[in-house]
């Protein structure tokens, strides 16, 4: 492990400056959505709304973000990766300061819905980035992006969680002791935009060479089963994702501080597996790892709410979102290997276009759930719909050669 840590410091060392000034904006922005993971549901429900429409209000995001994800791609082949990281992550920072600088519904949902038409951004340029910047050991470099996301996210829950307890102390009202610490969260997040600028200007591509064609008429089949199976996993991970703060508090009838304790604890898996990947890969292939992955996840996610112990459930939530982060970066430099050059963009849009489907849909779904107190259903529908993105991925890839970049 220590081997493996020493060449992925030596790895850092060497991939391009852009990419660093990003693995730092994403830390950054990742430490502000941590905080806000851990407290914004809490505080919508602390303002006494059900919990169905806290669900319609959490799948605005998703919804927003797969209607964006053709033009947000399109326009960063436009105008390049830093002006639209830039843009993206501004307009984030904005949105999340306007869901929670008011309890107005209608400014909280315009706010969200405006921060999922640009949150997609992320995702889909952050992709094609990393391929054009880090030609040679771009399964490290995704591994690293992974890491980062993961550590940024886990210590903003360890902080999140804490918060509340620390202010309610000096702040009696748990309403704005959550819009406090949530305004800050949106701060953090609009600071994370401070490293972009520092990065070296990289030059468009040429318009006449750019249009929508590879994004709609030069969808292959690969594109297609890509995109059904990334819906499946975007429906396995949110049902339990989207509302875990809510669990560990109405359905563990544990503390929001645990729920940070336990977040902050998914470092340890989550390094140890991302550290690991790339060897793994290399051995078995990657897709017989993320193949492996996604079957061991239907047990555990059937796992965290067979049971009302905030331990044993948190830890094979745990356990599966660590496994999940392998996987996910495995899966997508898959994919986007097997992508042409000129379709990358388009391959990491509607790969981010059908998870996000996913996750819009199991936010209103889980939300009317929730308030039907039928807590254990999220469990097995998560379950499920991690079996199928395992049945379609072993149906659709198993037995094909893996292309090499």
């Amino acid at each position: 492990m220590v081997h493996v840590f020493i060449s992925y410091m030596s790895d850092l060392k060497s991939i391009h400056k852009n990419i660093k000034l990003y693995l730092i904006t994403l830390f950054i922005i990742n430490f502000g959505f941590g905080i806000f993971l851990a407290d914004f549901n809490l505080y919508i429900l602390a303002m006494g709304s059900q919990p169905d429409f806290l669900g319609v209000i959490l799948s605005l995001a998703p919804f927003a973000d797969a209607i964006a994800s053709i033009p947000i791609g399109f326009l960063a082949e436009k105008i390049g990766y830093k002006l639209s990281f830039l843009i993206v992550n501004g307009v984030i920072g904005i949105s999340y300061f306007l869901q929670v600088i008011s309890p107005n519904k209608l400014l909280i949902m315009v706010g969200a819905f405006t921060g999922g038409l640009a949150f997609c951004g992320n995702f889909i340029i952050q992709l094609p980035f990393v391929s054009h910047y880090e030609q040679v050991k771009k399964d490290q470099a995704y591994t690293l992006l992974s890491l980062v996301f993961y550590f940024g996210m886990s210590l903003g829950g360890l902080v999140g969680g804490a918060m509340p307890g620390m202010l309610d102390q000096v702040i009696l009202d748990p309403v704005v002791n959550f819009r406090v610490i949530l305004i800050f969260a949106s701060f953090i997040i609009i600071a994370g935009c401070f490293p972009l600028l520092f990065m070296t200007d990289d030059k468009p591509e040429k318009s006449d060479h750019i249009s929508l064609s590879p994004y709609i008429h030069g969808v292959d089949s690969d594109t297609i089963k890509f995109a059904s199976v990334e819906l499946f996993v975007g429906l396995g991970l949110a049902f339990l994702a989207t509302f875990l703060n809510v669990i560990y508090v109405y359905y563990f009838n544990a503390s929001l501080e645990l729920y940070g304790v336990m977040s902050a604890l998914l470092l340890i898996p989550v390094t140890i597996f991302l550290f690991s990947g790339p060897t793994i890969a290399k051995k078995f292939t990657r897709l017989h790892v993320v193949l492996f992955i996604r079957l061991i996840s239907v047990f555990l996610l059937f796992a965290v709410v067979i049971t009302r112990s905030a331990v044993i459930g948190g830890s094979a939530y745990i356990l599966f979102r660590s496994l999940f982060g392998l996987a996910q970066s495995l899966w997508f430099a898959y994919a986007i290997d097997r992508a042409s050059k000129r379709s990358r963009m388009a391959t990491a849009s509607w790969l981010e276009i059908a998870f996000q489907l996913g996750m819009g849909i199991s936010a209103i779904v889980a939300g009317q759930m929730i308030a039907d107190d039928k807590y254990f259903l999220l469990g097995v529908i998560s379950s499920m719909a991690t079996a199928i993105s395992f049945l379609l991925t072993f149906v659709f890839f198993a037995g094909q050669a893996e292309k090499t970049a």
